[in-house]
């Protein structure tokens, strides 16, 4: 059976059809309402931030990487966006501190699906875009002056400046990750 990535085709190919530009035109269309100047590059489909970065000629710490966590003990609002630079790691009993909780987990893909209108590996670091609090970790604003990301298509890169998008998003900025 072939794969992509460690998925099998048939998994592949469901994630192709459910990928709308839906998200993409909505972070694209607020950057634009905030007099943010961003480029857009088309690419092959990615899944990975290390295949981000090398399909995009980039640093894989300028890519700005997007999980969406639930945390079953909050009930207004049981999902968050956690952003990092794409090199780190989430550090989750951290990050249960910094919530004040003693369970989060990775959001299922058809809850990302649901949420976001993403596919994983698709999920922009605008946790705005879907109602979601946006937590930003560090490494970002200290990887360097600018971030890429996968724009809610596994074929659409952002590039932006790091200080427009805390301006624009204005995440909470908190230390979550390690190497």
């Amino acid at each position: 059976q072939s794969t992509w990535g460690n998925y099998p085709c048939a998994i592949h190919a469901m994630a192709q059809a459910q990928e709308s530009r839906s998200t993409f035109e909505k972070v694209t269309s607020l950057l634009q309402q905030h007099g943010v100047a961003f480029t857009v590059t088309q690419h092959e489909a990615v899944r990975t931030s290390a295949e981000a970065a090398a399909v995009r000629g980039t640093a894989l710490e300028s890519g700005a990487k997007a999980m969406l966590l639930y945390n079953s003990r909050s009930k207004d609002c049981p999902f968050v966006l956690a952003v990092m630079s794409a090199c780190r790691k989430l550090d989750s009993k951290v990050f249960k501190s910094i919530l004040g909780t003693k369970s989060i987990r990775f959001a299922t893909e058809e809850e990302v699906l649901q949420i976001t209108g993403c596919v994983p590996g698709a999920v922009p670091p605008f946790g705005s875009v879907f109602g979601v609090r946006t937590y930003m970790d560090e490494s970002l604003t200290q990887q360097g002056c600018s971030i890429d990301f996968n724009a809610g298509l596994r074929t659409h890169s952002v590039a932006m400046s790091t200080q427009d998008f805390v301006r624009v998003e204005t995440p909470v900025a908190c230390r979550f990750t390690t190497e």
